[in-house]
């Protein structure tokens, strides 16, 4: 037992609170992120940029969300989540609201840094918040609710996007997203949080170097951070370039292409809880299913991804019959792969395990997905044609990720077992 509060209680209306709480925040930060892809056509049409500087926008964000993810999940452990889930909240959503009033290269490329910053502790925050408020035979459903954002977030940025950018010019989406998330901000501050633990680590750039590498010596998360970049490669490629492709591709509006993936990310849902389930489920039967699972998904959603960009280019309806399933299969590994990072670290490092994984993922990987997509598609002639083979290269990234995950599923039972028993306490 550890000194100072009473046992933290897991469960109940207060956990179900923060995870509504959690998901809202972390579907407006998908809607601010995916936003932004939607309207790359007509930003290209009215600056004059090119491919590689539109996929330079979403790399930026992404090496900010990663390189600042480490020392936000470490502020997050040592001091509080909810009210570092709060600021950096406020601190999103601001940017994202600039973001609109951008005129140049760098007044659009320095708020999406920022924004990238304030995503990064409100993902880890909330993945170390939920967690500990539910049982761990519950991690699954839990994180599977959570990661519904991500599809829904990209349905619902995707049509606020196209749809505003069709009739109000491309900026206005940044002014109501941002107005929206500023407001929901607040409600993380009231959240019921556990109790900060220190367990004799020093907060200083000593005691946080020392933390990232207790960390590393888990086999469990090296394969695992390593397999989440690879991953990335492929999702990232699918989020960022998607609508583009179709604008091309059919020669559409921003608005139409909007309720295209819509209509992609509204399906992927499913995938989420399914995932959820799943990963329950496999786990009670063999606890290594908690990372077969994305192991399997990770390697089968990059084979459907490339398969459905080609059949675009032949035929409509076949390519959007695809697209819609890799959206399903790729959701599914989410939730199990946001336990993972739990399940194998003691409490004090709850938050800052996550934090790793989202540096490691970005950097090492999803981040440079963006950008290797755009110069790959301007070096193939751009247009729809490039695009499309710079993605289908990109989807070797599952594949590798596939090997990755089964590697690492090969330490996951000896290390969740050397942390049993960690206990948390209520914060006051």
């Amino acid at each position: 037992m550890l000194p100072g509060g009473g046992h933290y209680q897991t469960g109940g209306w207060k956990a179900h609170w923060i995870l509504i709480v959690c998901l809202l925040l972390y579907t407006l930060s998908y809607m601010d992120r995916v936003a932004l892809t939607v309207v790359l056509q007509p930003m290209k049409l009215e600056m004059g940029w090119s491919d590689t500087q539109l996929g330079a926008l979403q790399t930026a964000y992404m090496l900010s969300y990663g390189a600042l993810a480490i020392p936000a999940a470490y502020l997050i452990d040592r001091w509080s989540r909810k009210k570092s889930i709060g600021v950096l909240a406020i601190m999103l959503n601001t940017f994202s609201g600039l973001t609109g009033l951008a005129w140049n290269f760098f007044s659009v490329i320095i708020p999406r840094i920022i924004c990238g910053a304030g995503a990064t502790g409100v993902v880890t925050g909330s993945i170390a918040m939920i967690t500990a408020a539910y049982p761990k035979i519950r991690h699954g459903r839990a994180m599977g609710i959570f990661n519904m954002g991500i599809p829904l977030g990209i349905a619902l940025g995707a049509i606020v996007g196209g749809v505003m950018a069709h009739n109000f010019g491309w900026r206005s989406p940044f002014l109501l997203l941002g107005g929206i998330g500023l407001l929901l901000s607040l409600a993380a501050f009231f959240l019921k949080d556990y109790k900060t633990i220190n367990e004799g680590i020093t907060v200083s750039l000593q005691g946080l170097w020392k933390s990232v590498i207790d960390l590393l010596r888990i086999p469990t998360l090296r394969w695992y951070y390593l397999g989440y970049a690879m991953m990335l490669v492929t999702s990232l490629a699918q989020i960022n370039w998607m609508p583009t492709y179709l604008i091309r591709q059919f020669n559409i509006g921003t608005d139409t292409a909007g309720y295209l993936t819509c209509i992609i990310s509204l399906v992927a849902i499913i995938g989420a809880p399914l995932g959820g389930v799943l990963s329950d489920f496999w786990y009670k039967r063999n606890r290594q299913g908690r990372l077969w699972l994305p192991a399997l998904s990770s390697a089968v959603s990059a084979l459907i991804m490339a398969a459905s960009f080609l059949a675009f280019s032949i035929n409509f309806a076949l390519g959007l019959a695809l697209i819609l399933i890799f959206g399903i299969v790729n959701m599914t590994a989410i939730p199990a792969l946001s336990v993972i990072s739990q399940d194998v670290v003691p409490v004090a490092y709850k938050g800052l395990s996550y934090g790793v994984a989202s540096l490691c993922m970005y950097a090492l990987g999803g981040a440079w997905a963006p950008l290797l997509v755009g110069s790959i598609s301007d070096a193939l002639g751009g247009g729809a044609n490039g695009l499309m083979w710079a993605v289908v290269i990109a989807c070797s990234g599952g594949l590798l990720a596939g090997i990755c995950f089964t590697i690492g599923a090969r330490h996951y039972v000896a290390d969740e077992d050397r942390v049993k028993g960690s206990l948390l306490r209520s914060d006051k």
